[in-house]
């Protein structure tokens, strides 16, 4: 059999290793189609797109029967020629087709480099790229219509626009420079900075839906918070439907917080048991408690637990105001816990709180938990874009400070040379988002995070 040496073919395994149905393996690149020939002596030419059954051979031995299909480039997901090929599951296999096609001259490819090439090749721009990440990543039916949203452009295309009309203009300054002797003025002021004014409102209102994006992305952060031994870890097992926390009566069992996802109709939510909110000599107790207040602050979503046994009315409030003051865009809904141990009137206080026993249905909590998100407009957004990423917000920001500054400078009849450095700068930041303006470290960065084989 002769042997190809090809340096532009990469491969890897596309399916969860281990025994399943299928395993596929991908390859891409410019010599794959002629990488795999070798192994399908029975098949003589290719029809692009079209599934081909046929015996996979090694070394004259047939190992498997495979479904192979084409994808000639530029006409593919990489831009390139890709191969893939559907074998059975079997670790065995798999490995060993895997170790004929590195022996044939493929190069095992390495994290996201399918993706990245696609982006070199322009079948992708960088936050599409990562939306893909985001895509393989999603855990929810918000998460997933979130990402598919930004894999088909709907940031790269508003910020083409945002960019192309600074571009008009950032040209217009750069132009003045070059005539500076004869002071000439090719762009006008007040259009120019209507239209800073304009896109600094474009730009504040899309970091504006970071917390949400990012929320949809990761997951909701919802706290249980209360005084030590109301039942928060107690909760917190019967929502995960697990014993994920221990529970006793000793006051302090939690020390630190724990952290699961917790999914309710459309989306996840990150559910966070913290230690209770006392006042504490044991130093270990008060970093458990010092942690849960950080915690609480980054919370959208609140579960304030009361325990009427053993909290009286005062202590409750004050609690409830101090997490109302730490956590202002919170949604707080109270739970007065372990309701089938007490028959006092203390629910008289809280009207609007949700009583919970040992037995009782979780049906109400997931009632309430929907009722807040609708509240707190979280059940639906409508947005065309949101902003997920930290990256992209961090771009964003950086972008909205260089034309503030700009802003500031030709209101103040900056030099033209100042003001042009400003609407680059800008520029620059908002380009990094797309990958127009990238580093390679930066590349390096974003596709690390991929899978093998995507």
């Amino acid at each position: 059999m002769p042997y190809l040496r090809s340096v532009n073919t990469i491969v890897a395994l596309s399916t969860p290793p281990g025994s399943g149905a299928l395993g596929i393996l991908r390859l891409s690149g410019d010599q794959a189609l002629t990488l795999i020939q070798p192994f399908f002596p029975g098949i003589q030419s290719w029809t692009p797109r079209h599934a081909h059954f046929a015996r996979f051979v090694v070394e004259g031995n047939v190992l498997d029967e495979v479904v192979a299909i084409t994808f000639p480039g530029p006409n593919s997901y990489t831009g390139e020629d890709v191969v893939e090929l559907s074998f059975h599951g079997s670790p065995f296999i798999l490995e060993s087709a895997l170790n004929a096609l590195l022996a044939q001259g493929a190069q095992l490819a390495k994290a996201g480099e399918f993706t990245q090439r696609a982006f070199f090749n322009g079948k992708l721009d960088l936050s599409q790229a990562e939306a893909v990440g985001d895509l393989i990543a999603s855990e929810s039916a918000s998460a997933h219509r979130l990402a598919f949203r930004q894999m088909k452009g709907s940031i790269s295309k508003r910020l083409q626009a945002l960019r192309q009309q600074l571009i008009d203009f950032a040209a217009l300054i750069e132009l003045e420079l070059d005539f500076v002797e004869e002071d000439v003025e090719f762009a006008q002021r007040p259009a120019l900075l209507t239209l800073l004014s304009e896109l600094e409102g474009e730009i504040q209102k899309m970091l504006q839906t970071f917390k949400l994006g990012r929320a949809i992305k990761d997951g909701i952060p919802l706290v249980l918070a209360g005084a030590p031994n109301a039942g928060k870890s107690t909760l917190l097992n019967r929502m995960l439907n697990e014993d994920r926390a221990i529970v006793t009566d000793i006051p302090g069992t939690t020390r630190d917080t724990i952290e699961e996802k917790f999914k309710l109709g459309d989306h996840v939510f990150r559910l966070i048991d913290t230690a209770g909110l006392h006042e504490s000599d044991d130093t270990v107790e008060r970093l458990g408690i010092q942690k849960s207040w950080e915690k609480i602050q980054e919370a959208q979503f609140i579960l304030h637990l009361i325990d009427p046994q053993t909290t009286a009315v005062s202590d409750a409030q004050g609690l409830q105001e101090s997490l109302r003051s730490k956590a202002t865009d919170a949604h707080i809904l109270t739970v007065l816990t372990k309701a089938d141990q007490w028959t006092s009137d203390y629910g008289k206080h809280w009207p609007e709180a949700l009583c919970m026993g040992e037995g009782s249905s979780m049906d109400d909590l997931e009632a309430r938990l929907n009722q807040g998100m609708v509240e707190a407009g979280w059940a639906s957004h409508s947005e065309e874009v949101l902003i997920a990423n930290a990256r992209h917000a961090e771009a964003l920001q950086a972008a909205l400070h260089a034309l503030m500054k700009a802003h500031t400078g030709l209101e103040g009849a900056t030099s033209g040379e100042l003001v042009a450095y400003d609407l680059r700068e800008a520029l620059q930041h908002l380009g990094s988002i797309t990958g127009e303006i990238v580093a390679d470290d930066l590349l390096s960065s974003v596709f690390s995070r991929f899978c093998i084989g995507k």
